[in-house]
């Protein structure tokens, strides 16, 4: 079964969350409902019937009209991320195994040159291509045995800061001609997509980290397979005389017992015609002030068997096995991709929410003549008259619920309100309920006053465990014209710690309030500041928006 997602999808979706998030800051959140929820009614219809376990595939579908749509209005196919990334990763994977296959073969032949006064050394062969690899493999397995039993995760790696410090840059010059004709707008999007992937933490996790793993298990591969390669040329091509010799006195038995062992994993099957016996090694033994020339040729040439065996077995099987394993786990971490954020949570609400308009009809009366009957009052209509009816959406039966509405209302589920003791009073929960699941897409599960406890993130958490009500998303009531101060941005903090990283938290902002209601719109001044200061604290789960738009 073909997988949806690829890690490309992913590198488009963050740039076109960038640019929605940009959009709405211009033009308001409206611009974006009425776009997303006209793309559901036109290619999904109103009448899909979209379960939770289709949320992957309803924003894959949104990511491709996104695609659709951009390229068109730049006549063809258009410069993406995820284009980019794709395109750059086959040149890495074609340039790599080019570089590998050539420095093996080049670093064997030259280990290979014989002139025929002097063998091949099997020691210094066996050392630079048998062993240097084989440690630093062990040396690799014992790093990731201590990261993980450290806590410790391939998140901190070095290869995943070359991923996120690196790539933007190798992108851009890579394919630089593409980018000279981009303002510095979208290069600054782009930049900025390639860099959400690393803040978002778990919800990417190391997704990014397996393509890299790849392109080095690749390289070890061809590197391998260039060495084999030029082995087997050499021996065909040419009288190859193969020896040892050691300064350490070492005897012939003990040599051919580190032989034999090294044998081990293919002389039960290939048996023992494929490593030097006893009396082999005793013949291949050179002594510098014997020279070689009393050497038999029979005893000469038995290494190279060995040789091909212990790179195929030590050095090329294992790069086999770790691609292999990587090309694993990169399939699980793409499977593991949550669709949590803030971003995916509002971008379902949009696409899954009915639009209601908000319209006055006018109806002009006309005035009797002088002296005919008046019209009663009970007959007559009023001049103006505010109707909110869906817009393009079937008829649906008006919600007459006095009570909070269930999580089946609402796109995302329920969510717990967080109202500071000063509003409390004045909270109206039922209007609030109505307001959320139109402005968020949840349902209110309830509501806690945040008293002497606002800067006690742990003491508000024991609270919400208290309700015992499951929660999906934190809303946070706070009013807009007063900019968050370093206690409100340590709160969040804290809160983040205990509630968990994809956590949905909710800043619901709302205006000074008017006699005769606390829920007033947003300017989008004040708007702008709470994003602004909020945006240090880098959590791709905290969501700043109006309850209320500003008209």
């Amino acid at each position: 079964m073909k997988r949806l997602w690829r890690i490309p999808d992913f590198l488009d979706l963050e740039y076109f969350f960038l640019q929605d998030r940009e959009l709405a800051e211009e033009e308001g959140e409206r611009v974006l409902r009425d776009r997303d929820r006209s793309f559901f009614l036109e290619h999904i219809g109103a009448d899909a019937d979209i379960s939770e376990s289709d949320h992957k595939w309803l924003i894959h579908r949104w990511l491709e009209q996104r695609r659709s749509s951009e390229n068109t209005a730049q006549g063809g196919h258009a410069l993406l991320p995820g284009r980019m990334w794709y395109e750059l990763y086959g040149l890495f994977w074609s340039v790599f195994s080019f570089i590998a296959v050539f420095a093996g073969g080049g670093l064997a032949y030259s280990f290979l040159a014989y002139s025929g006064s002097q063998p091949v050394n099997v020691s210094a062969f066996l050392l630079f291509f048998v062993v240097f690899q084989l440690l630093f493999l062990i040396v690799l397995f014992f790093a990731c045995v201590y990261r993980k039993f450290s806590g410790l995760d391939l998140r901190s790696s070095l290869l995943l800061a070359l991923v996120s410090k690196g790539l933007n840059r190798l992108l851009f010059r890579v394919r630089k001609y593409g980018l000279d004709s981009m303002s510095g707008s979208r290069r600054a999007q782009f930049t900025a997509a390639l860099s959400a992937i690393h803040m978002r933490g778990k919800g990417y996790g190391t997704l990014f980290f397996w393509p890299l793993f790849l392109l080095f298990q690749l390289f070890g591969i061809a590197f391998n397979l260039g060495v084999l390669g030029a082995l087997l040329v050499k021996v065909a091509s040419a009288d190859l005389a193969f020896g040892w010799q050691s300064t350490i006195q070492l005897s012939s038995g003990f040599v051919a017992s580190v032989v034999q062992g090294l044998a081990l994993p293919w002389a039960w099957f290939l048996g023992d015609g494929s490593y030097p016996s006893l009396s082999q090694v005793e013949g291949s033994r050179m002594v510098l002030k014997d020279g070689f020339y009393h050497l038999a040729s029979a005893d000469l040439v038995s290494w190279w068997p060995f040789l091909c065996l212990a790179i195929c077995c030590y050095c090329l099987l294992p790069r086999i096995l770790l691609f292999l394993f990587g090309s694993r786990m990169r399939s699980r971490s793409l499977a593991a991709v949550s669709f949590t954020r803030a971003d995916h949570k509002q971008l379902l609400h949009r696409l899954l929410t009915p639009r209601l308009e908000t319209r006055v009809v006018t109806e002009v009366v006309e005035t009797p003549p002088l002296g005919s009957p008046a019209v009663p009052d009970e007959e007559a209509k009023s001049e103006s008259e505010t109707e909110t009816e869906p817009e393009n959406e079937p008829e649906k039966e008006p919600d007459t619920k006095n009570s909070e509405p269930d999580a089946v209302d609402a796109v995302n589920g329920r969510g717990m309100v967080l109202v500071p003791d000063e509003l409390y009073d004045a909270y109206d929960g039922e209007l609030f309920s109505r307001l959320c699941r139109q402005a968020f897409g949840y349902a209110v599960a309830g509501a806690i006053s945040l008293d002497d406890e606002y800067c006690d993130a742990e003491k508000v958490f024991r609270r919400l465990q208290e309700t015992d009500v499951s929660a999906a998303a934190l809303l946070i009531l706070q009013e807009a014209w007063q900019p968050p101060i370093q206690e409100m941005l340590g709160f969040l903090r804290d809160l983040r710690k205990n509630c968990g990283e994809e956590q949905h938290i909710i800043i619901a902002l709302i205006g000074k309030p008017a006699p005769d209601t606390l829920f007033t719109p947003v300017s989008g001044l004040d708007l702008q500041i709470w994003k602004q200061k909020t945006a240090a604290l880098a959590d791709p789960c905290l969501q700043v928006s109006p309850l209320l738009e500003e008209l």
